[in-house]
C-alpha cells in the first residue's frame, strides 16, 4: 500500500473522452517546428517552447512536484467533481484531433479518474476551487487522509494505507468548513434557518447569520477549533443572540443572556443520529474514525 502521497487540485481538466477512443499520439505541427506529440523529456520541450512562450512556470512545477500516485482533485464546467490518482510523471500530449476540438490542454500527468457525489467533496476541497489557479497542492493533512480514504473506497481496493493516529476523534478529522457545516445542520434542525448570503468571509467576523420564521429573533454563529478559546465576554455586548461552538468545548467568561455554548457532546449526538442522510462526506470520516 502506498503511504503519504502529495494532495492537488487543478482547475485544468482534460477530458480524454471527447477525444474518439481510438486516438493515438502523433506528430503534429506545433510552434515552428514539428515536436514529437508525446514526450517526457523537459529539457527538450523548454527550449523549444521558450520560442514562443515567457512563462513555462506550470510544466516545470508538475515535473518537479507532481508524482506518481498523488492524489488530485478537480471538476468540469458542470460541476461534477472527481478524484484523481496519478499515473504518470509530467508529458507534453496532443494530436490533430485535439487541436481540432480546440482542447488545449498539452501539459499533462495521466491518472485513473473517478467520479465524486457532490456531497462527498470535503469542504476544504470545495474552497481551494475559489483561486484561479491552474493547480496547486492541498496542504492539509485531514484532506489528504480523506482523499486516500475516499479513494480506496471508490476504487473498491485498499490502495493506500491510512494514518489515524493523528485523528482519534471526528472533530479532529471535520476541516473548518465542515465544522461550520454540522453546526449549520444542527441549528436548522433546531428551527433556526441560515441566510445563505451572509456566509461570506470578507464581509462578517460570523459564520453565518441566522433567523427563527417562529419568533423572528436574529442570531450570528461563531466555531472555533483545536485549541483556541472562545470567550463568552466578547460577544456580551452584540444585540444578537450568539452560537458559539469549540470543538473540544474550551469556552472562558462569564454567562451572559444572549451567548448559547453548544456542546460537544451535543453536536456529536446529532452528528450520529444524522449519518443515514448527512453529507456523506461526515460518514465517510466518522467511518475512518470508527474502523
Amino acid at each position: 500500500m502506498t503511504g503519504r502521497p502529495r494532495l492537488w487540485f487543478t482547475s485544468a481538466l482534460y477530458r480524454r473522452n471527447r477525444l474518439r477512443h481510438d486516438s493515438k499520439p502523433e506528430q503534429v505541427p506545433t510552434y515552428q517546428s514539428l515536436f514529437p506529440v508525446q514526450t517526457t523529456q523537459t529539457t527538450s520541450y523548454i527550449e523549444e517552447a521558450s520560442h514562443i512562450y515567457d512563462n513555462l512556470q506550470i510544466c516545470k512545477y508538475i515535473k518537479k512536484w507532481v508524482s506518481e500516485d498523488d492524489l488530485v482533485w478537480t471538476r468540469d464546467a458542470e460541476g461534477q467533481y472527481y478524484l484523481a490518482r496519478v499515473t504518470s510523471g509530467w508529458e507534453y500530449w496532443t494530436t490533430h484531433e485535439a487541436i481540432d476540438l480546440d482542447i488545449d490542454v498539452a501539459n499533462i500527468f495521466r491518472c485513473d479518474i473517478k467520479n465524486v457525489d457532490i456531497d462527498a467533496v470535503p469542504g476544504k476541497v470545495v474552497s481551494c476551487f475559489r483561486a484561479t489557479r491552474t493547480i496547486q497542492e492541498i496542504a492539509d493533512e485531514k484532506a489528504r487522509e480523506y482523499s486516500k480514504k475516499l479513494w480506496n473506497m471508490l476504487s473498491n481496493k485498499e490502495f493506500y494505507q491510512i494514518d489515524k493516529s493523528k485523528y482519534s476523534d471526528i472533530f479532529m478529522m471535520l476541516d473548518a468548513e465542515e465544522t461550520e457545516d454540522l453546526l449549520f445542520l444542527y441549528l436548522q434542525s433546531l428551527g433556526w434557518h441560515v441566510v445563505p448570503h451572509s456566509r461570506k468571509r470578507d464581509t462578517m467576523s460570523f459564520e453565518y447569520l441566522l433567523v427563527n420564521p417562529v419568533s423572528g429573533e436574529r442570531a450570528l454563529s461563531q466555531v472555533k477549533t483545536g485549541g483556541v478559546t472562545l470567550n463568552r465576554d466578547d460577544y456580551a455586548h452584540y444585540p444578537y443572540k450568539i452560537f458559539l461552538f469549540q470543538s473540544n468545548d474550551r469556552y472562558a467568561g462569564g454567562s451572559a443572556r444572549n451567548v448559547v455554548c453548544v456542546s460537544r457532546g451535543d453536536l456529536l449526538t446529532f452528528l450520529n443520529k444524522s449519518l443515514d442522510w448527512i453529507p456523506k462526506s461526515f460518514k465517510a470520516k466518522v467511518e475512518l474514525i470508527n474502523k
